[in-house]
Order: C-alpha cells, then sequence, then structure tokens
C-alpha cells in the first residue's frame, strides 16, 4: 500500500531536480551569450561574477538537497547560502577589478570572473556547511551524531565525484555519436552538440540526472564509499611509517635543508592533510569493531601530527620574521591554524581513546574551516590587505633597504591595495628613492619586467612625430600611468622604457579631431581626446613586424576602412588590421609587396 506514495514521492522530486538542472543550463548559457556578445550583465562585472558563481553553485545545493532536506530548511539554506556566495563574489571582483598583463596580454581590462582561490575554496566551505546542515536536519538538532554527518559527508563526496564521472561519459557518448555520423556524411549531429544553447542544457541537466540516480540508488553509494575507506585505511601505516621515518631523520641532516627548499611548509602541511584523511579513512564513522584493526596505526598517526605540524608553523613563522607577510604566508598560514585543530585534537584522542575526541575535533575544525575561508575571502582578513600593511610597515621602519624591496609585489601580488599602497608611496612625503622606485612600478606592465637603466628621458625625446616639424596636440604628452585605466597596456615607450617609438596624426573616426597613432617594431596604438586635453587609448592591433609595413604608416599612406569585426581597421599597403582593445589580430601576417 506504500509503494505508490513513495514512488509518487521519488518522481516528483526527480522532475524537481531535473527542472532545476535545465533552469541552470538556461541561465548559464544566457550568461555565457551575454559574455560572447559584451552584453549585459558581462558588462558589469560586480553582477556578473555573483551571478555566475550564484548559477553554478547554488542549483547544486537545491538538487542535492531536494528530497534530502525538509523544505523550510531547504530554503532557509538556499537564501543563506546564495548571500554569501553573491557577497563573496562581489567582494572578490572589487578587490582585484582588473586584468593584469601576462606576457602582453590586455592590461587594465575589467575582470568579470572570480579567482580560482574563490570557486575553490567557496565551493568547499559549501560542501562542508551542506553536510552540517544535513546531518542535523535529519535528526532534527543542531548538531547531528558523529556517524550521521559521517555518513553525509562521504555520501555527498562520492555521489560528487560518480556524477563528474557521469557528465565526462555522457559527453564521449555523444562524441562518439557524432563520429559515427560523420562516418556516413551526416554533420548535424557534430553541430548540434557543438550549439551552446544545446551543450550547456545538456550538461547541467546529465548532473542533475546523476545527483538524483545517485541519491536514490544510496546503497550502491556506500558500497563504493566502503570499498574506497578500506583502500585508503591500508595506506595509513605506509603514510605514518614515512611520517616517522622523516622525523627520525631529522636527528641526523638537522632543519638547514628543510628550510633550505624554501617550499618545506607546505610540504609538511600537504604531509599532515593526507594524514587527517588516511586517519578518517581507518576510523571511519567510529565503530569499535572496526576501529580495533586499525586502533594503534590511528593513535600512532595521530601523534605524528603534533610534530609534523609544529615544524610547518616553525617554517612559516620563520619566513614571516625574515621577510614578513605576503599572500601566500598568510594562507599557509590559515591552513596551519585547521591543521592545529587537528593535531591538538588527534593527538588527544591518543590520550584518551575512550574519549572519542576524534569525532569532537572533526566537527570543531569544520566548524574553523568554515569561519576561516569566509575570513580571508572577505574584507575581515583579507590576506592581499594584511600582507600589504606588513610589507609597507618594514618598508617604513627600514627593515629592508629600498633597492631590496619588492615593489613588483605591490604591483602584481596583492590586489587593489598594493596599487593604492605604490600610490601612496610615490606621493611626496617619502624619499625620491622609494618615490621613484613606486613610480616604476605602477608604469609597469607585466611581472618580469626589467627596470629601466638610467633616468628616464621624457616622453617627446621617446616618440618621434612624422612628418618632420608636426607637434602633438595639447595635453598627449602629459599622459601618465595611472591616468588611464588601460595604461598597463601602453606601448613601452609611452610609460616605462627609454624604447624610441614613431607616432603619425590622423582622423581615424572622421570626427574632425585627429588621433595620434603610435606604434614600434610590432604593434599599433591609437589614442583619442576624449576631452580637452584627456588623452585615452582607443585601440590596439598587432601588425607584420616588416619595414615597408611601418615605412607607408610613417609616411600616411594608409586608410580607414569600414569595420567588419572591430571599431575602425586600417588599410596598410593591402594589409587589414583590426584595431581593438580586446582582438588583437591581423588579417595578414605578411609584409606588403
Amino acid at each position: 500500500m506504500d509503494i505508490e506514495p513513495h514512488a509518487n514521492k521519488v518522481f516528483q522530486i526527480a522532475a524537481a531536480r531535473l527542472a532545476m538542472g535545465l533552469a541552470q543550463g538556461v541561465v548559464l548559457y544566457l550568461l555565457y551569450t551575454a559574455y560572447e556578445r559584451h552584453g549585459w550583465p558581462a558588462t558589469d562585472a560586480y553582477t556578473f561574477a555573483p551571478a555566475l558563481m550564484l548559477a553554478v553553485l547554488a542549483p547544486l545545493l537545491i538538487i542535492q538537497g531536494a528530497g534530502n532536506l525538509r523544505l523550510l530548511t531547504l530554503v532557509l539554506w538556499t537564501v543563506v547560502a546564495g548571500a554569501v556566495i553573491w557577497s563573496l563574489a562581489w567582494y572578490d571582483i572589487w578587490r582585484w577589478p582588473q586584468e593584469f598583463a601576462w606576457y602582453g596580454s590586455a592590461n587594465g581590462a575589467q575582470r568579470i570572473f572570480p579567482s580560482f582561490g574563490l570557486w575553490f575554496f567557496l565551493s568547499a566551505a559549501l560542501f562542508i556547511a551542506h553536510v552540517l546542515i544535513s546531518g542535523g536536519d535529519s535528526e532534527h538538532r543542531f548538531v547531528a551524531s558523529y556517524p550521521t554527518h559521517f555518513d553525509v559527508a562521504w555520501k555527498l563526496g562520492v555521489q560528487f565525484a560518480l556524477t563528474f564521472l557521469f557528465v565526462g561519459a555522457f559527453w564521449l557518448v555523444l562524441w562518439l555519436g557524432a563520429e559515427l555520423f560523420k562516418l556516413i556524411r551526416l554533420d548535424f549531429f557534430e553541430k548540434l552538440i557543438e550549439h551552446r544553447w544545446f551543450a550547456i542544457p545538456a550538461t547541467t541537466l546529465a548532473m542533475a540526472a546523476a545527483l538524483h540516480i545517485s541519491d536514490v540508488r544510496a546503497g550502491f553509494v556506500r558500497g563504493l564509499r566502503t570499498l574506497a575507506l578500506v583502500l585508503l585505511s591500508w595506506l595509513l601505516p605506509l603514510m605514518a611509517l614515512i611520517a616517522a621515518g622523516f622525523l627520525a631523520s631529522l636527528v641526523f641532516t638537522g632543519l638547514g635543508p628543510l628550510w633550505a627548499t624554501r617550499r618545506a611548509s607546505a610540504s609538511l602541511l600537504l604531509a599532515a592533510a593526507a594524514i587527517v584523511v588516511l586517519i578518517n579513512a581507518a576510523y571511519q564513522d567510529g565503530d569499535g569493531e572496526r576501529r580495533s584493526v586499525f586502533a594503534l596505526v590511528i593513535r600512532a598517526a595521530s601523534l605524528l601530527l603534533l610534530p609534523v605540524v609544529g615544524l610547518a608553523i616553525f617554517g612559516i613563522a620563520l619566513r614571516v620574521q625574515q621577510y614578513g607577510w605576503t599572500v601566500e604566508r598568510i594562507a599557509s598560514a590559515a591552513c596551519a591554524l585547521v591543521a592545529v585543530f587537528y593535531a591538538i585534537g588527534y593527538g588527544l584522542n591518543s590520550l584518551l581513546p575512550s574519549r572519542r575526541l576524534i569525532e569532537r575535533s572533526n566537527f570543531l575544525t569544520a566548524l574553523v574551516i568554515l569561519v576561516v575561508i569566509g575570513a580571508i575571502f572577505s574584507p575581515f582578513a583579507d590576506p592581499a590587505r594584511l600582507s600589504v600593511d606588513s610589507q609597507v610597515a618594514r618598508l617604513e621602519g627600514g627593515k629592508v633597504k629600498v633597492s631590496e624591496f619588492d615593489f613588483r609585489y605591490l604591483r602584481f601580488d596583492s590586489a587593489r591595495f598594493g596599487n593604492e599602497a605604490l600610490h601612496r608611496l610615490a606621493g611626496k612625503p617619502y624619499p625620491d628613492a622609494i618615490r621613484n622606485a613606486a613610480r616604476q612600478a605602477l608604469a609597469a606592465s607585466w611581472p618580469y619586467q626589467v627596470p629601466e637603466k638610467g633616468p628616464l628621458k621624457p616622453m617627446a625625446q621617446r616618440i618621434t612625430l612624422y612628418p618632420k616639424g608636426a607637434t602633438f596636440p595639447a595635453g598627449f604628452l602629459d599622459l601618465r600611468a595611472g591616468d588611464d585605466p588601460a595604461s598597463g597596456n601602453w606601448l613601452a615607450c609611452l610609460n616605462r622604457s627609454n624604447t624610441p617609438c614613431d607616432a603619425v596624426l590622423f582622423d581615424v573616426d572622421g570626427d574632425g579631431k585627429q588621433e595620434v597613432i603610435v606604434f614600434d617594431d610590432t604593434t599599433v596604438q591609437v589614442f583619442g581626446e576624449r576631452k580637452s586635453g584627456h588623452w585615452r587609448l582607443q585601440g590596439t592591433a598587432f601588425a607584420p613586424a616588416c619595414p615597408a609595413f611601418f615605412r607607408a604608416l610613417r609616411a600616411r599612406r594608409f586608410e580607414v576602412v569600414a569595420p567588419e569585426i572591430s571599431p575602425k581597421d586600417f588599410l596598410v599597403e593591402g594589409v587589414r588590421v583590426h584595431i581593438d582593445t580586446l582582438s588583437l589580430t591581423s588579417d595578414q601576417t605578411t609584409c606588403p609587396k
């Protein structure tokens, strides 16, 4: 009598999950279309980045929570998670709003995608929070029992692993189908799966189906989980033996070789993470019979965590004392803080195994992880801001010489906070050596740019204007790095190098005002006057690196033709170049005859 109502409920849950997967695909397709066409919301990073993260992550929580969480719990959790996702994504763009140049890429362009770090760690935080909420909701209590949390966490982990494998297999089948049709000269299927309006919703629909199937086949998932845990648990004795051997070897080698690697702390924290995972694989849900097989190994490995984590903290402290805080060291310190909670809890469990302190330690550390991730990806403990404060304080306090200070770090590795600090350091209160170094760093467009030897010549001496005797328009020679959002993409002669460039005046857009076209051996740039005396970069293009092309530019033997892809195209001796800050291309790479 109960079979039909149960079947109806399963069908309703399946329909809801598939509908959510399809809706997710449609939203992601619309976002992709906006990005491709440079339309809203892709033109506003503060909307696009949060919307993208929300569209990717929130539906997964809803799909997995449907049928596993009570409706009220699911709604409240979705609202809270959505607010967190949106806020952290917005802040991620705010703290680093522009792309920096890497080997010639466009600098100054608006960054519209969230950082990889936020994707990874926010996904991990949502996973942990979802496990805690699901466990508590299933038992109708604020904190569920450890076996429930263990069951939910590993089930969810296996579900997502199977989901990604299913999606990969799904696309492999589609690709194989396209290949079969191509054998008989039918390419409609290949063209179908290449369309984004099909590919994106099909992928999200496949993910929703995989999550549903793995959820209703809970017994199969638990079987895979048990097998994985058994296999991992047998690696614990090996890892414990390796860790013990490593610590014993330090008695003979000392710590010198360890610190000489300059990556010791990261490796030690990685080893500690491996020990924690393997301990949990052996401990599982705390069942006494299962624990008895590995009880001694678990206790030994738990004790090894303390010296391993202690060495990692010592290494981080040494580097901070020598060179101050950086983003990487703050991130390492955050990981070390989490590792400390594991090490203390597991160590105490070795001394008092009957108290089952591993279980309490895991729950407490899960909360610590959520707090740490929330802090470092928000204004509360932003590693970039903290590292900039530390480095600037060392410079101001005389702990580091100006010649040894890493101004490049402030420019490229510490988000907007480093650039704001450089603008302060370039001001009057600071000595000339600091001001000049800060200004030079602000003018750099890529991290490993070699500083200019000798004083920087005035711009009028770095650029030769053709025809000889012509003069630059008013205000052009007053261009300064930082005034133009795209200044990092300027040619070297404009802001950071004594390397010579050439220039001509030409009315590019037909508005009656002449633009300044600046070029070196490979690149052409167009500057226009936005308002009286204020010039900005309008477009850039790569061009054939051959003398005839640039002779024609100097002689102004070219014409502006109707645009095809970009706002303005040049036709120079038969070579058509597209002037566009986003599309740096030319139709030809051969020299004009």
